[in-house]
């Protein structure tokens, strides 16, 4: 019997008060949150940022950018409460909601930001969910994408180690009875080929990989 998967609120909200230690030492230190920083255009004057957790990756972009403005979602309230003491006096605004199935509004932000977060949803969800962020950014805006992607195999055997995520999710969830109408921690991590291929379906342009010193993690930049 496999141990029993969490929902996904839950998960982070249990973990809330050690998170960014813990979560620092697995992807590398606190420099893999700052690279994002320096990946913005110099004109961002607006950001959303999907799955913002404990906004680690806010400390550089606030010193680059003071005045920015960041709406951030994120489904584990005790997480966003950790980021709203770390940032006083910025210009935040929070939602403690599902930004699957939020609308995010039409050309409102310069900059869109997952980071670690979208590794849990099927190629269905995530090329709806890059549909809303591309209509969410404005005219030349840019979607920022750091995640555990299948980068260190060839193409074969990346798409063979997705399948397996993806079937291995599919035979727990049968295992423990869980349906589809709540949201499970499980990684189903994609191939850097699959990532891209969704993102072009979404409308995006010039999508751009950096590699990572991150074992099986890329950045994407993707343009409107």
């Amino acid at each position: 019997m496999s141990e029993p998967l969490e929902e996904m609120g839950a998960f982070f909200n249990k973990r809330s008060t050690y998170y960014n230690e813990k979560h620092l030492e697995h992807v590398g230190g606190i420099e893999t949150k700052h690279m994002i920083a320096s990946l913005l255009p110099e004109n961002a004057k607006s950001i959303i940022d999907l799955g913002i957790g404990t906004g680690l990756e806010l400390e550089a972009i606030f010193k680059r950018f003071p005045d920015i403005e960041v709406t951030g979602f994120d489904i584990a309230k005790n997480m966003l409460d950790v980021l709203k003491e770390a940032y006083p006096g910025k210009k935040i605004t929070l939602h403690c909601k599902n930004y699957l199935t939020y609308d995010l509004g039409i050309e409102l932000y310069d900059v869109a930001l997952s980071v670690l977060t979208l590794h849990h949803y099927s190629h269905e969800i995530k090329t709806d969910l890059y549909r809303k962020i591309y209509r969410c950014i404005k005219k030349n805006g840019i979607y920022i994408e750091r995640d555990y992607i299948l980068t260190d195999l060839d193409q074969e055997k990346a798409q063979e180690e997705e399948n397996f995520y993806f079937s291995e999710y599919e035979r727990i969830k049968n295992e423990q009875g869980i349906t589809d109408d709540k949201e499970y921690h499980y990684d189903t991590p994609c191939t850097l080929s699959n990532q891209i291929k969704l993102l072009s379906a979404a409308g995006f342009k010039n999508i751009n990989h950096i590699e990572c010193a991150q074992e099986n993690a890329a950045i994407l930049i993707a343009k409107k």
